[in-house]
């Protein structure tokens, strides 16, 4: 199971070790060739989807980057209101008459 991407090598290797060195059986996949050509991107695997929190913790402990859930931004929520209530005017208008 894929747990994390990344192009530093380093970082890769010492997640392995971490893993390794809790229990966690893990493998590493890709990552650039001599020739320099490849895709520079290691991917860093565990073998047992239960070990996935864990594995997730130790990462994140090892400095890797978190990802944040998106979010949208209050002017568009501010906007969406204010048209919805516009439009919600105009239709109590139009019915009135």
């Amino acid at each position: 199971m894929l747990i994390y991407k990344t192009d530093d090598s380093g970082f890769a290797d010492s997640v392995i070790d971490a893993l390794g060195e809790a229990g966690i059986e893990c493998y590493r996949t890709g990552g650039p060739l001599l020739d320099g050509q490849s895709d520079p991107t290691i991917c860093i695997h565990i073998r047992n989807a239960a070990d996935f929190h864990r594995a997730n913790e130790l990462l994140i402990q090892q400095g890797a980057a978190v990802d944040q859930p998106a979010r949208i931004p209050p002017v568009v929520i501010v906007a969406a209101v204010v048209v919805a209530v516009l439009v919600a005017v105009w239709f109590v208008r139009e019915t009135a008459r």
